[in-house]
């Protein structure tokens, strides 16, 4: 049986992802920072689904902890097979006289950063616990790919982390695959549903759902590694309209 270690996943899409995860079979590692009562009511639903669900809290600015909690869900539940790099935040919009330097850092530290390092720390596990395929999976943004109007430090940060996905990509082959999935607007359950874009002009005339965005990072946990340095959007066309 498969596991798979997903950050940022004690709440929104992580939660569901992980959820979504269980429901296919795979075990879970679930991190979070500052949800974790959250955390812990996901983790109690995929135990109840009688799979394997380990849970661990750090901060993923500290690199320290980030080692601390990798180390942790391997006693717990073994190595994963597949990283999802999914912690993200998504900062108010700023203009650029506006954009403070911790509100850079901390998007650039969370959104990009921690993925280099949560990659970096899951290849070393790795090694000494060699497997056929093992699979890094980064939640980057259709942002990462477009301009938007005051979006400074999101637009950066994901276009980053689009380009550490190739990067590592190439540096990690042929051991491990490397890809990204680039959501739109993903409609959470549980959540009021709010979008900056007009679902009019959504080719698709709805937003996307977790489901939707799932059957990519389903794909790319499952397929052969020879799939590497992919950018898959998930946004029903949306990267399309100018």
């Amino acid at each position: 049986m498969s596991t798979v270690f997903i950050t940022g996943s004690g709440r929104r899409i992580g939660r569901n992802l992980a959820l979504l995860f269980a429901k296919s079979g795979w075990n879970i590692g679930l991190h979070c920072n500052n949800s974790v009562e959250m955390a812990e009511k996901t983790r109690g639903e995929i135990l109840a689904m009688g799979r394997a669900a380990s849970l661990v809290q750090f901060d993923l600015r500290d690199v320290s902890k980030i080692r601390m909690g990798f180390a942790e869900t391997c006693c717990k539940i073994g190595v994963p097979d597949v990283l999802v790099n999914c912690a993200g935040v998504f900062p108010e919009r700023t203009a650029i006289e506006g954009i403070s330097p911790e509100m850079w850092d901390d998007t650039m530290n969370i959104n990009t950063r921690a993925a280099m390092f949560c990659s970096q720390i899951f290849v070393e596990l790795c090694e000494n616990n060699p497997a056929a395929e093992r699979k890094i999976i980064n939640i980057a943004s259709l942002g990462g790919l477009e301009i938007w109007k005051q979006r400074i430090p999101y637009n950066v940060s994901k276009a980053a982390l689009i380009q550490l996905t190739k990067a590592l990509a190439r540096e990690l082959a042929p051991n491990f695959a490397v890809n990204a999935v680039c959501p739109g607007t993903i409609l959470v359950p549980d959540e009021s549903a709010k979008s900056e874009i007009d679902v009019s002009k959504i080719p698709m005339k709805r937003y996307g759902t977790v489901a939707d965005l799932f059957s990519a990072v389903i794909f790319f946990a499952e397929c052969p590694n020879f799939i590497t340095g992919q950018i898959l959007n998930v946004d029903g066309g949306n990267h399309l309209i100018k």
